[in-house]
């Protein structure tokens, strides 16, 4: 029984030092994978970052292509001169320049211009105030997608599927009215005789490009605008969350006070820009509005310009501003005046 006793009690050292040798390893792969695991999180959430990059780069690059971009006088020279040239110069100089006699069925030139007019000014106003506010803050910034936000990590894949779903709309938007312009202009083409054909292909090219690229400048600063809107509903969302789960008060107030901050931002960057748009567009409804009803030819979706078969407009506070509000509030104010008129202005009789 000694003996035995003694055996059990040397095996007992034994198997705690067996033990002290077994842990340090234990202890090792345990935090080897957890390295691992915390390697994988920081890796998903640097992919996710990746991503969201690429996205913005490529739209970033998008902007650049149409005249945003201008970060620097060489830039800033350049959008100035391709914009005067394609924009403006370009549809002026094939309208004044074609030489159509007896063609006022098929083309009407002050309708054209006017047009080609409204469209530049739209699209000089969105160069001048968004290339403004990208030099002044840059992309992510522009868009409150940047690091210091505290937010990119968690909405990384929300970011980037909304920015797409941006670009997937501007496609939308330019595609159909680039096939009804291009097929206006072909119908047209075949209509009005030129000295040649590929004079009349020319002009056809011309103005389809010139169309074009005003077109995509002003639908892409709309694009920008509605986008910086949608990226803030991810955040109004998420606080909608927050408010379900969380009791500090302190912390919804922080919160709040950061969404009404942003919502000011948002505000102040884009005001200048829906304040000009609005005036531009309302100025050239006016302008639009004289014109064909002095004109007492007949108005087709041949001659009467891009303007007689667009029926839509624009929004203020949710009401809808468009040519048929803006045809009433002028022939109301017009029908005022002439009544004041009538009745103060006398003509004396001989």
């Amino acid at each position: 029984m000694a003996d035995l006793n003694v055996e059990v009690e040397e095996s007992k050292p034994q198997d705690q030092e067996q033990e002290q040798e077994q842990s340090p390893l234990l202890i090792a792969d345990q935090t080897h994978q957890h390295q691992q695991q915390e390697n994988q999180e920081h890796r998903g959430e640097d992919d996710h970052d990746t991503h969201l990059d690429k996205t913005l780069q490529r739209l970033d690059s998008l902007l650049t292509l149409l005249g945003f971009n201008q970060s620097s006088v060489f830039s800033f020279g350049l959008s100035c001169v391709v914009f005067l040239l394609i924009g403006v110069s370009l549809p002026v100089v094939v309208l004044v320049l074609s030489d159509c006699s007896n063609c006022e069925e098929y083309q009407i030139k002050a309708f054209e211009i006017d047009v080609v007019v409204s469209q530049a000014f739209l699209a000089a106003a969105s160069l001048l105030c968004l290339s403004h506010n990208l030099r002044k803050y840059g992309i992510r910034k522009f868009l409150f997608v940047d690091r210091y936000s505290g937010h990119v990590e968690r909405f990384a894949n929300e970011y980037n599927q909304k920015i797409c779903d941006s670009v997937r709309l501007l496609v939308l938007w330019i595609v159909p009215c680039f096939i009804m312009k291009t097929a206006r202009e072909i119908i047209r083409m075949l209509y009005v005789q030129h000295e040649s054909w590929w004079h009349s292909v020319a002009i056809l090219l011309a103005l389809v490009v010139s169309w074009t690229y005003v077109t995509a400048i002003f639908l892409s600063a709309c694009i920008l605008f509605h986008l910086v809107c949608n990226l803030q509903i991810i955040h109004f969302d998420d606080y909608g969350k927050l408010l379900e789960r969380e009791s500090d008060v302190l912390v919804l107030i922080q919160e709040h006070v950061r969404l009404r901050y942003y919502l000011s931002k948002i505000s102040h960057r884009f005001r200048i820009y829906l304040l000009l748009e609005f005036l531009i567009v309302t100025t050239s409804l006016f302008v639009i509005l004289f014109q064909t009803t002095v004109y007492v030819g007949p108005i087709t979706y041949i001659n009467g310009g891009d303007f007689v078969t667009n029926p839509g407009g624009i929004t203020i506070f949710g009401w809808t501003v468009d040519r048929g509000l803006i045809n009433t509030i002028f022939f109301i104010e017009l029908s005022l005046v002439l009544f004041v008129f009538g009745k103060t202005v006398v003509f004396a009789s001989e």
